[in-house]
Order: structure tokens, then sequence, then C-alpha cells
């Protein structure tokens, strides 16, 4: 092939490369251009930025297009359409997010309980009482936001600075300790991880904070005196949720919550699964003695249904804090100090309770420990959450009715007795009244009571 022959078909080539043409697509005019082989289009837009609706002004934009690449800058060239093509696809893709956010807007602070409450993925055993202590977490961060952020309405909104700024502000509350506050930021944390979809969020702000290390206060054990007194001193349905607690060694929410269908006056004995250890389903058996036997029993049997303590249930489904004011209200008329030396009201340091309700538990496992009951029985009577608990000593009704009676008169020995002999008998003839037995054994049985 001859050499002019060469630069004609090369010539030939870039003019048909140089081609192009422009279209009018509805009232804007377009540039269709074809580029190492591909064909694009693309709006024609003036120096505003605007698009070309004057055919003349389209063929000169055209011309210089085309004349970048008659001068042979195809890297120019080819980097000027890519950016025109990224600059059109990013504001479809603005218009696109900004049409989703009028459609699925992201979650705000007022929907975000509502949705957390309704979220399969988010744990589902928590208990009544637990689940209503993590509303308030949320409710506590969600007031703060609203009085210290207020122009932040979304969960999205929520940074890592403003989680940092409000742990600060968790820390510095007296009221919240080590183990609260952990408990507040995971709730805040799985919050936000599982409405992390709906609240479009790209990071969890919570996953920053480090939990405090925690530095449990132990409540001391209370001596025989101060139990007895405070067992005496009590009245009515109070005197009772100490006699439970006393008598039975369990956590004040298994006494409040405590069901008459848990307690059998036959066997005298209480078989309950206790509300820290719910989750293995392992029941606890405590023996009933016969002081905590006579206030129980007090009763009619026909009202022995639902809660042994109405009133107290409810008070601790709705507001714990109300029991724990009545029950330190007590300690303090029974002169017992229930803050430790040096901090508390006048101290001017963060008050560090020593004796609360806990303190009853503690003194139940004590006494017992120190009257030579086994290490295995005591961890069954506590029901602890261990995990070697298959090795654990069983306890029949017979055995904690044993324990119950020693431990009662370790506790009534000596003293002036809680109940005296009167008020047993006219305990004894009212259960009588409605005791499931012959008449003949009942008549027989209150003339020797009426006798005595």
């Amino acid at each position: 092939m001859k050499k002019q022959d060469t630069k004609n078909i090369r010539a030939k080539t870039v003019k048909r490369q140089q081609r192009g043409g422009i279209l009018l697509i509805g009232k804007n005019y377009y540039l269709k251009f074809t580029l190492n082989g591909k064909q694009i289009k693309r709006v024609l837009k003036d120096e505003m930025g605007e698009p070309v609706r004057d055919k003349e002004k389209a063929i000169e934009l055209k011309e210089k297009i085309l004349a970048q690449y008659s001068t042979r800058d195809k890297q120019a060239l080819t980097e000027q359409m890519l950016m025109a093509i990224k600059s059109d696809d990013e504001k479809i893709k603005v218009a696109a997010k900004k049409a989703d956010e009028i459609l699925n807007p992201a979650l705000t602070f007022e929907k975000a309980w509502p949705a957390y409450v309704i979220n399969q993925e988010r744990p589902q055993d928590s208990s009544e009482r637990c689940f209503h202590h993590y509303k308030g977490y949320f409710n506590k961060f969600s007031l703060w936001m609203k009085a210290n952020k207020p122009r932040i309405t979304q969960l999205r909104g929520v940074t890592k600075e403003i989680v940092a700024e409000y742990a600060i502000h968790l820390k510095r509350q007296c009221i919240f300790s080590a183990g609260t506050f952990n408990k507040h930021i995971t709730l805040l944390k799985t919050m936000f991880y599982h409405l992390s979809g709906p609240a479009k969020l790209e990071l969890n702000p919570f996953e920053s904070i480090k939990k405090m290390k925690s530095r449990p206060n132990s409540r001391r054990e209370l001596t025989i005196e101060e139990i007895q007194l405070i067992l005496e001193t009590a009245e009515d349905d109070l005197q009772l949720l100490f006699g439970i607690g006393i008598f039975t060694g369990l956590r004040l929410g298994d006494c409040c919550t405590l069901l008459w269908e848990e307690t059998n006056l036959s066997t005298r004995s209480i078989k309950r699964i206790p509300n820290k250890t719910a989750k293995s389903q392992k029941s606890v058996i405590v023996g009933i003695p016969d002081v905590l036997y006579n206030k129980l029993i007090e009763t009619p049997k026909t009202k022995r249904t639902g809660f042994v303590l109405p009133f107290y249930a409810d008070k601790y489904e709705t507001s714990h804090t109300f029991i724990t004011r009545l029950i330190q209200k007590h300690f303090k008329a029974c002169d017992i100090k229930i803050y430790k030396t040096g901090t508390g009201p006048g101290t001017k340091k963060r008050a560090v309770l020593e004796v609360g309700f806990h303190s009853l538990r503690h003194s139940y496992i004590s006494i017992n420990a120190k009257a030579g009951v086994s290490q295995n029985v005591l961890v069954k009577l506590a029901g602890h959450s261990e995990k070697m608990s298959e090795l654990y000593t069983h306890i029949n009704a017979k055995d904690a009715r044993q324990l119950a009676d020693n431990y009662s008169k370790m506790l009534t020995s000596n003293v002036i007795d809680v109940e005296s002999i009167d008020d047993r008998i006219a305990n004894v003839l009212n259960y009588l009244k409605t005791a499931d037995i012959s008449e003949a054994i009942k008549i027989e049985l209150i003339n020797i009571l009426n006798g005595v």
C-alpha cells in the first residue's frame, strides 16, 4: 500500500471519529459522540451550567468539544467526558437520596423506643421490670439530648463526641454507680445497633464508650439484735415483707412478688424460681419456720391467691424506689446506720449504701454458715447461679423446713419472742376455722387450745 493511501485512510478514520451530532430531546440539546469506540450522549451546558436550548449555541459547543479531539488531546477529552458523566451520576444519586429522605425519613428520638420494642432482632428474654428500666435509660438520654442538643432530632445525628459528653454527664451524677452506668451504656449501644437500618446509621456512636470498672460495695450483714429489732418494730405487711426476707434469704424482688401458689403451708416450704436466675429455670426450696408461718396464716384461706403481698408486688413493678425508701426509713427508725462512714448527707461525697434489704440475705447466709450448714446446701438455699449447679445438694421440703427451724431458733433464742403465746394461739384458732379437717377433730383441737 502506498504511503499516500495510508494517510488518506487515517484522515478518514479521524474524520469518522470526529463525527458527532446534536439531538433535541425535550427542550434541551444533547451531544451524541463516539469516544474510543464507545458512544456517549450528554446534555450540552453553557458556562453557567444551564442546559442549552438554543440550536446555534448547541452547534458552537459541539464544534468546540470536537475540536479538542481534532487536536489529538485525547486524554483531556476523555477526562472531561468522564467527569461530565460522573457529575450527572452524582446528581442522580443526590436526587434519589433526597427522595428517599422524603419517603423514608431517618428514625427520630420520638419514634425510637416504639421501633425498638417491635424490633424482632433485639434481645427478647428481658423481664418486664428490666425492660421498664431500659426504657428509663433511653428516656434519660433522649431528655438530655433535647436539653443540650435541641437541633438534633434523629438518631443518626448522634456523634461519638456527643456520646462522650453524655458519658461524662452520667459519671458526674452521684446516683450512678459503675454497674448502673454500664447497664445504661450497654442498652443504648444495643438500641443503636438494632435500629441502625431505620435510623440510617453509618456507625454506632456508643461503640467507643468503655465500661467503668465495677467496685462493688457489699452490704454488711446485720447482727441478730438488729434483725430482731427490724422485725419487732415493723407493722402489718411491712413486717411480713421483712419476715420473708429474714427467714428465707430471698432477694427483695422475690419477696415482693412471692405467690401463694409457691408457698406450701402444709409442708411449710416455699418453692420459687428466683427472678435473677429465671433463665436457668432452676428453683430454690426454703423452709417456713413457725414465726413466719404464724404470720402467713393471718391471711384467710379464701384470700390466699395471687401475690402474698399485693401492695408491694404492684409497687415493685411500678415504683421500685418507693419500697427501697420505705425500707431505709424503717432502718433509720431502728437507729441502724445505712450509709458507709464518711459518705452520704453532710459529707459532700456520694452516699455508699452499706445496709439495705439485701443485708438480710447476707445475714441469712452468714448465720447459717456459722451454724455449720455446708457450702453446697447454702448455695442451693441462696439460689446462686453457678456453672456447676448440677453438683448442688438436692434439698427437699422436709430438709428445708428443718434448716428454717434451726435458723429461726438462732434468731429468737434468749431474747423476746417475736410473737407471744397468746398471739400464736389466736392465729392457730383462726387457721382452724378454715382448716380442711373433720369437724370433730377441729372442735377437739379448739377445746385444747382454749384450755391453754
